[in-house]
């Protein structure tokens, strides 16, 4: 994961987006109204992968309190038939994220000896 200031900057662009979402999402079940359409299949990661990240990384983005109506998206789209049946455990996302993120921080300790 990134540190210090870019970080923050990474978090601050990552805020931006979710909140173009939620303007979105307002009102609504899934993006395209009462069912699952392209643009849920397009943003489903945040889902499972995002809730993952933030833990690795020490950081909320997708806060209830901060983006409701994206929040209960993810838990409507995670829950539905088809995508809870085929969705990677949170083990094995979180193993796949931190092998990544080692990698990059041994690349960037190699540059800096």
């Amino acid at each position: 994961m990134a540190e210090g200031e870019e970080k923050g900057k990474a978090v601050e662009g990552a805020l931006e987006s979710l909140a173009f979402l939620e303007k979105e999402i307002e009102g609504k079940k899934y993006f395209g109204g009462e069912k699952i359409g392209y643009l849920d299949i397009a943003a489903g990661w945040l889902a499972h992968w995002l809730s993952v990240l933030e833990e690795l990384g020490e950081m909320e983005l997708l806060t209830a309190e901060r983006f409701p109506s994206l929040h209960q998206w993810t838990h409507n789209f995670i829950q539905t038939s088809p995508v809870k049946d085929c969705i990677p455990s949170r083990e094995s996302v979180a193993a796949y994220f931190s092998f990544g993120i080692n990698y990059t921080r041994s690349l960037a300790s190699n540059k800096s000896s």
